[in-house]
């Protein structure tokens, strides 16, 4: 073997490890790019509502792992919770409607008992002042 073979078999090591190389790492990139494109391709299985929730095809909810879920979806499917939740503000909102109502009774009543009071103090006073014909004289 002469010095001008040995140096033709050392370029071809050398372009085949860089090219090679350019290749393999091309082959890693490559594989992200098809692993990134497929998963954006896939994206969700289903459909997610506004809640963050989705029905499978069963009909059963799925919410996922994020327990800071919205209850802006009434009747559909929601987190845990939001039922109670929503149950309970209607109930503080029936209580202080009707805390509402009874005070407005309750004044009511008051102002209804101090005219009844006022209006026999003032025939009192004319039943006194008149005397009864014929009684006395």
């Amino acid at each position: 073997m002469t010095i001008r073979h040995a140096s033709r078999i050392w370029l071809m090591i050398a372009a085949m490890l860089i090219g090679g190389g350019a290749g393999f790492a091309g082959g890693r990139a490559e594989a992200k790019a098809k692993k990134a494109a497929a998963a954006a391709d896939a994206g969700p299985k289903h459909e997610v509502n506004a809640c963050g929730c989705y029905k499978d095809g069963a009909g059963a909810c799925f919410c996922g792992k994020a327990k800071k879920g919205k209850c802006a979806c009434p009747g559909d499917c929601e987190p845990k919770g939001c039922e109670e939740q929503r149950n309970k503000e209607i109930q503080k909102e029936v209580d202080a409607e009707t805390k509402k109502a009874h005070e407005a009774d309750k004044k009511q009543r008051a102002s209804s008992r101090e005219s009844a009071s006022q209006e026999p103090k003032k025939e009192s006073k004319k039943e006194s002042k008149k005397k009864p014909s014929g009684v006395g004289q």
